[in-house]
């Protein structure tokens, strides 16, 4: 097993300012802004340069998302404007009435524990638990950063340089050897690093790479091959490849701590916001099928959740900090 060094990544404590960001937008899509409104956007703007920046971020991700939206406004008239309708219109909600028994409280330390750490893989080499990324400096000069509840072993010898992800998802940043390639091995496959940066995921039945600088070869374990080139991404399981539409490097966002989509279902985005919430998250088959796009924050779970429900026809209800249910309207 090669040796290592580790280099925590520091996120300032910015989810206000992000928060705060995000809601402007939803008041700029929606053309509900006042112009008292807009002043007071400019002032918050201009109060701290974090505000800027912040803002930035989130407004240049939105566009992306929006992209693909707005050329098929182009070719289907007021598509564009239902969608924005869709995922910007806000409406008082119910909540969920009754309440929650559980059964089975002896365990449920172990299962609180669970949603702070991935027990499975403490013996991993690199990990994180609920709601942390980190970067790690690898020896040879390179770097992978690890999203929430990821992990990953290390082994680099003087022929190879090679990852295993164990769960979760990386973004490596691979520093130049000739006569070392670096690899990334999921369950499902391995990529080879032609280039500097690129992204893998692995889930229970498939994995997923995107390529953010340069270019990535792929090759499932059944020995289907592809080269994909900056910008461009793949879903794999070990017999079949299917490329992902359009500009991939969204899905990178996280590195951010952002979450962007563009007609996600409920569902994925529930799965991406799960490694950042220590509770549980329980949505009904009928509410996880809905779809949206946007960007959203991922620091803060239950919020990102709360916007969703002002959007979409959902109801949720949260029980203290561990239990989070969601559901549709009733008719």
């Amino acid at each position: 097993m090669g040796t290592m060094n580790t280099a925590s990544s520091t996120y300032p404590s910015n989810d206000r300012i992000v928060h705060a960001a995000v809601d402007w937008l939803i008041r700029f899509e929606s053309n509900t802004i006042t112009e008292a409104e807009q002043r007071a956007f400019e002032l918050w703007k201009a109060a701290d340069p974090a505000h800027e920046q912040a803002w930035k971020r989130v407004a240049g991700l939105l566009n992306d998302s929006f992209a693909v939206v707005r050329d098929a406004g182009l070719r289907a008239p007021g598509q564009m404007q239902a969608a924005q309708r869709t995922l910007l219109s806000t409406r008082r909600r119910k909540l969920l009435r009754g309440a929650l028994v559980f059964a089975g409280v002896s365990g449920g330390s172990a299962l609180l524990a669970e949603r702070q750490f991935a027990i499975g893989q403490l013996m991993a080499d690199l990990q994180t638990g609920t709601g942390q990324r980190q970067t790690f400096a690898l020896a040879d000069g390179s770097s992978v950063q690890l999203n929430a509840r990821s992990a990953v072993d290390v082994d680099f010898n003087q022929h190879t340089r090679q990852l295993r992800l164990r769960a979760g998802e990386l973004i490596a940043s691979v520093a130049p050897d000739s006569n070392r390639p670096f690899i990334v091995e999921t369950a499902h496959g391995m990529m080879r690093a032609l280039g500097t940066r690129f992204l893998v995921q692995q889930r229970d039945t498939l994995s997923q790479v995107v390529v953010l600088e340069h270019s990535v070869d792929l090759r499932t374990r059944d020995g289907q091959q592809l080269r994909l080139r900056e910008g461009e991404g793949a879903v794999f399981d070990a017999a079949t490849v299917n490329r992902i539409d359009g500009n991939a490097s969204a899905l990178a966002a996280w590195s951010d701590g952002m979450l962007a989509v563009e007609n996600a279902s409920l569902a994925e985005i529930i799965t991406a916001l799960k490694p950042y919430y220590s509770g549980y998250i329980r949505i009904s088959p009928q509410a996880a099928a809905l779809r949206t796009f946007g960007v959203f924050p991922l620091d803060n779970p239950a919020h990102t959740l709360r916007t969703l429900v002002h959007a979409l026809p959902l109801q949720m209800q949260q029980y203290g900090n561990w239990l989070i249910t969601i559901d549709l309207m009733p008719a």
